[in-house]
């Protein structure tokens, strides 16, 4: 029985956990629980891949739909919208999902299959005994033995280290909160709105957590306010979203491009293998495509190795792609000079281009 150690705790560990349902192995899953927060959208391919890769009916039961996206200007607290669009009128099927459900869906799902060993701490490097043996050593310098390693640990994990060596990591703040406003949840219901100001651009959506409904906002600063000691005060200074507690913290990617996600018989999973900015909201959503995508590999071969070179060769085609996007859509979303032209861009885009675009990136 091969064991398997999947280093991290979050999206990326638990999804790629559920890859291994039809394989003979012992799984280890090491890394320190972290409190979960807010909500995720959730675009055709993820919701497909989510469906396939738990083969689960319980999928329906922690998703919440959005109908409608709306683009707004938020100029001196004058809100002005500049496009709707409606998914169902292209046959587009989209989704909010409370990311603390979400996890718990696919800890359940693989717990009902496999026996999983969860060990509560942080690991500090491996140690490769041969090309098919290592020792993972934690904290307490405990060594974990296993034959295969995922690291799922995230941009700054050791497995990253491990296969590539230092990379150059860039940072950027965000701003996250939520809120239960009866009267937001009212004018906001089913709808994914997307709203630009002077300080950066605003995400906000509904979603559903144990039978009650919150709104999901994110804020990005735009790059003359990314260091700003002020931008709190500019936030609760826009009185549509005044109420909200934000919390600031930041997200991570790569500047350089990836050379490989494997060595040996050590993979790099979800951020830990391919991070890009947030813009398209297909993070989470590749995240839960690329353990569809590793299962299918699992189910249908037995060397992890050839595994592991097809799931790095073809994910990483894909990401190259998202990454251009991702950095054009947000260079676009974060313009402070300009802003009429990029505005009036907007309103006169045609829904097909609009449902042409979000194809492309939503492709299964």
């Amino acid at each position: 029985m091969k064991k398997i150690v999947i280093i991290g705790n979050g999206l990326s560990a638990w999804s790629v956990a559920n890859a291994f349902t039809n394989k003979n192995v012992q799984i280890t899953i090491i890394g320190k629980k972290k409190s979960l927060f807010g909500a995720q959208q959730l675009s055709p391919n993820g919701f497909n891949a989510l469906k396939r890769l738990t083969e689960s009916d319980d999928v329906k039961n922690i998703i919440y739909e959005i109908i409608q996206f709306q683009i707004n200007n938020n100029n001196n607290n004058k809100i002005k919208n500049l496009k709707k669009f409606f998914f169902k009128e292209f046959d587009l099927k989209y989704y909010s999902v409370s990311r603390e459900m979400l996890i718990n869906l696919l800890i359940k799902n693989i717990k009902n299959k496999i026996k999983i060993i969860e060990i509560n701490k942080s690991c500090v490097g491996i140690l490769q005994r041969n090309n098919e043996k290592f020792d993972v050593l934690l904290e307490n310098e405990e060594l974990i033995s296993a034959d295969v390693i995922i690291g799922a640990d995230g941009v700054n994990g050791v497995t990253r280290k491990h296969v590539c060596g230092t990379t150059n990591i860039i940072r950027k703040k965000v701003f996250r909160g939520i809120s239960n406003d009866k009267n937001k949840l009212l004018l906001k219901q089913k709808t994914l709105e997307l709203n630009f100001s002077n300080y950066g651009h605003f995400v906000s959506y509904p979603f559903v957590k144990n039978d009650k409904k919150y709104i999901n906002y994110v804020f990005i600063p735009n790059k003359s306010f990314q260091n700003s000691n002020e931008i709190l005060d500019r936030l609760k200074s826009i009185s549509n979203f005044s109420s909200v507690n934000w919390n600031e913290g930041y997200f991570y990617f790569f500047e350089d491009e990836i050379q490989t996600l494997h060595k040996n018989n050590i993979l790099l999973f979800g951020d830990a293998g391919f991070s890009f900015e947030p813009h398209l909201a297909q993070v989470g959503n590749n995240i839960i495509e690329d353990a569809r995508y590793l299962k299918f590999l699992l189910d249908n071969n037995n060397s992890y190795n050839e595994i592991f070179e097809n799931f790095s060769i073809n994910t990483c085609k894909k990401k190259i792609e998202l990454k251009t996007i991702s950095n054009i859509v947000g260079i676009s979303f974060g313009i402070n000079t300009f802003t009429k032209l990029r505005n009036s861009l907007v309103s006169n885009l045609s829904d097909q281009l609009i449902c042409n675009f979000l194809k492309k990136v939503w492709y299964d």
